[in-house]
């Protein structure tokens, strides 16, 4: 009581709070433009299949990504994370089947919780102690807030030109979740206490 609050440190939290409200977008609509491209294919029931295929890959890369030691910080792996997520939201809406629908959702879940656990990684370590939870509070808010417009701008694309045009709204989401990524600044004093802890 009657202590100083630290400074939140904006220039990183609100970076990463954009980009996970992005992710939350890119997600919200991926959802529901999977369903509705297993409806226009005629195999409704394949949608619980694909979206289960997705998290299977990220649970993969989550297993595999908290194994290793890595050698590079926490925002070089989040900017490299924002790509991947980028880059495998652009072949969606060529997707011609089932089959190799569920190939290329594998392939991008991947990139999910790599980047996740970046994000989270690094508010950890900008966030001071006593306003941690408030920080990391924003960045799920932010997921949270992301999948509602998401979904629904993705139903409207739905309507007027079909599933496949609809998964472009994530990949506007996975744009914007990249350049939230590059814009995110780390602290000079954080970085210097990475550098001397490595």
């Amino acid at each position: 009581a009657g202590a100083q609050r630290p400074a939140m440190p904006w220039l990183a939290v609100g970076a990463l709070t954009v980009l996970t409200f992005a992710l939350g977008v890119l997600f919200g609509a991926a959802e529901v433009s999977t369903v509705a491209f297993s409806e226009e294919q005629g195999q409704q029931g394949a949608a619980g299949f694909l979206l289960a295929i997705w998290a299977l890959g990220s649970l993969i890369a989550g297993l595999v990504s908290g194994a290793i030691t890595w050698r590079q910080g926490a925002l070089v792996r989040l900017r490299w994370g924002a790509l991947g997520m980028a880059a495998a939201m652009v072949p969606l809406a060529l997707v011609p089947s089932i089959p190799l629908m569920a190939l290329v959702l594998l392939i991008g879940g991947f990139a999910i919780s790599p980047t996740l656990i970046a994000a989270m990684s690094l508010a950890q370590q900008v966030l001071p102690e006593a306003r941690l939870t408030e920080g990391m509070m924003l960045l799920q808010t932010g997921i949270a807030l992301g999948l509602a417009p998401g979904a629904a701008l993705a139903g409207v694309v739905i309507e007027e030109s079909g599933a496949s045009a609809a998964y472009l709204v994530s990949l506007g989401g996975g744009v914007l979740a990249l350049a939230a990524a590059l814009a995110t600044r780390v602290p000079e004093h954080v970085r210097t206490e990475v550098a001397s802890a490595e």
